[in-house]
């Protein structure tokens, strides 16, 4: 043992001991605090029997006591009574429709009735001094118990005819375009069918669109997707019920011509100002190094910086998909890039991040911005089309139709 653990054992010892010293001192000190604090009996409780007084415990006890000494101690936090009783929460959950208070209607004098019978407790009617208010017609509020547009679509219902769950892949296969919605239990919200982590279901309601860009849907295509679906129930031991199939054809025609009439795309062409072409490698860098990713679809497709959503895509001149073979080793004329808001949420905000990095691009690319005509792309046709689009989108929103929304994406797919 060397010198250095000597004196390290012994700094050690030093400090328990002095450790040992200090909790010692604490200790009585506080031991005669609580010495000094009790109280001295014999001075408060009565007197000396020497004195021939009576002690104070021999007497009636006095209305007002002096108070006692009490230990020290943490004090534990408490609630205020009158606090309490004033205090009211910040946000109030109010009724849709409270009732208002109406004065009761006099009856007539041969019903037998007194005048001041108070009104039945289920009746919501309260009495009140003053002039009577207007009674309010409660609203009636339409909400429709499936989870879609039933004006936009025909639909199907199908549940297991023993009442137990069944598998929902095989129908939701058979119903092609359809979207799925799922009740996994009996009392249980609707839910999108997911493949991945839903297999057996209690119901499940399959909803057509009656329109889409590939236009109106026919009476024989209701039909044949009807029939598909009967048939496969009919295999599955389950029951489908269908709604909405009478007036399906007729709704669909009105549909297709207002989507239509909504279905605005802005396109703008980026081409090279000395006329000639990018090499593939070099375009595909640029919009990469921009937020451009090459999707399986051929398609560049631009993301969001803030929430990685798809904004608009990028193609070929000629409308001709990217391959990375072709990209390698072919040379790119013209760049066509194309939005379409009845996709998105907030579409007046992201058309500006359209055309804000249109311009970008075509600085970094040395490119022209032209229309699909032919003409120059400047500011006044970029703000032609975006009142284009927010015509349209007001045009949609009125019809209950969210721009981004699910139906938006089922009826524009």
């Amino acid at each position: 043992m060397n010198s250095l653990q000597i004196g390290l054992i012994a700094i050690g010892a030093f400090v328990v001991a002095l450790l040992f010293v200090w909790h010692w001192w604490q200790t009585r000190r506080l031991g005669r605090r609580d010495q000094s604090a009790k109280p001295d009996l014999s001075s408060s409780r009565g007197t000396r029997e020497d004195d021939g007084a009576p002690l104070l415990t021999d007497v009636e006890e006095p209305a007002i006591t002096a108070p006692r000494a009490t230990l020290p101690g943490r004090a534990e936090p408490t609630l205020d009574p009158a606090v309490a009783q004033a205090w009211e929460p910040r946000v109030r959950l109010e009724p849709d429709d409270p009732p208002t208070a109406i004065e009761p209607e006099e009856l007539p004098p041969d019903t037998g009735v007194a005048a001041d019978t108070p009104p039945p407790a289920s009746s919501g009617v309260t009495q009140h001094s003053g002039e009577a208010e207007p009674a309010a017609a409660p609203r009636t509020r339409l909400q429709s118990e499936w989870p879609f547009d039933e004006r936009l679509h025909v639909h199907a219902s199908v549940v297991n005819l023993t009442g137990g769950p069944f598998d929902a892949a095989p129908f939701v296969a058979a119903a092609g375009r359809a979207t799925a919605w799922v009740r996994l239990f009996r009392q249980s919200p609707w839910d999108m069918f997911d493949p991945m982590h839903v297999g057996s279901v209690q119901q499940l309601v399959l909803a057509l669109p009656l329109a889409s860009r590939a236009g109106p849907i026919e009476a024989s295509d209701i039909d044949a997707w009807r029939f598909a679906l009967t048939e496969l129930a009919t295999a599955q031991g389950a029951e489908a019920q269908f709604h909405g199939f009478r007036d399906g054809p007729a709704r669909a025609v009105e549909l297709d011509s207002f989507l239509a009439a909504v279905d605005i795309i802005p396109a703008a062409y980026l081409v090279k100002k000395d006329g000639g072409q990018w090499p593939g490698t070099k375009l595909r860098g640029t919009l990469e190094a921009n937020g451009f990713r090459l999707q399986s679809d051929g398609r560049f497709a631009y993301h969001e910086v803030e929430s990685d959503a798809v904004i608009f895509h990028a193609v070929d001149g000629f409308e001709r998909p990217f391959t990375p073979e072709r990209l390698r080793t072919e040379n790119i004329a013209a760049l066509r890039c194309v939005l379409e808001p009845v996709r998105l949420t907030q579409p007046l905000a992201r058309f500006d991040v359209f055309r804000q990095s249109l311009r970008a691009l075509s600085k970094l690319l040395g490119a022209d911005l032209k229309t699909s005509e032919g003409a120059a792309l400047d500011e006044a046709e970029f703000a032609a089309m975006r009142d284009e689009v927010k015509t349209a989108m007001d045009a949609l929103a009125g019809a209950g139709i969210e721009p981004g929304s699910d139906t938006a994406r089922s009826l524009f797919g």
